[in-house]
């Protein structure tokens, strides 16, 4: 009984201190790419969204994390790898494809950032269509910075936080 107790003391400790690593990276990550997106001089996506967007991505790094410290030997390195993939699948998707047509979930907090890639993977299977109008193409190379700031401060901060750092 007392061996169940640690086991699961232990496995709470390690979501919460991934959750609460994630949202500290997903701040760091909001702030950086806001900061960012104002250096570039970027007037779309709105400061607002583009925040949100990090933030949230920080929030699923950190929940990933706690999963892959459970399924992996080096869940460090696992999470620098999904990030990164994900970063590029996102920047591949808003370059290749037009974006999706009709109006988007309303969330309650504006996260247009990560809600359209997933929206134009949704209907290149049957779920949803595309538009005709593709993100303008002046502003793709920022825009494929923005999704990899988010990714990196989660592969970097992540799992220095959560203090779980097995490569």
């Amino acid at each position: 009984m007392a061996v169940q107790s640690q086991v699961a003391g232990t496995g709470t400790r390690i979501e919460v201190t991934s959750l609460v690593a994630g949202m500290v990276a997903g701040a760091v990550a909001a702030v950086v790419s806001v900061g960012g997106q104002l250096a570039m001089g970027l007037r779309y996506p709105e400061a607002p969204e583009t925040a949100w967007s990090a933030f949230v991505a920080g929030i699923a790094g950190g929940l990933l994390y706690a999963v892959l410290v459970r399924l992996v030997r080096h869940p460090a390195r696992a999470l620098w790898a999904v990030s990164l993939g994900v970063a590029t699948l996102d920047s591949l998707l808003i370059i290749a494809l037009p974006l999706p047509a009709g109006h988007g979930p309303h969330l309650g907090i504006p996260i247009v950032g990560l809600v359209v890639p997933v929206r134009q993977m949704a209907a290149l299977v049957g779920l949803g269509h595309l538009g005709t109008r593709h993100f303008p193409a002046a502003l793709l190379p920022a825009d494929t910075v923005l999704h990899y700031i988010p990714a990196a401060a989660v592969a970097m901060l992540v799992p220095w936080l959560a203090g779980t750092r097995r490569g």
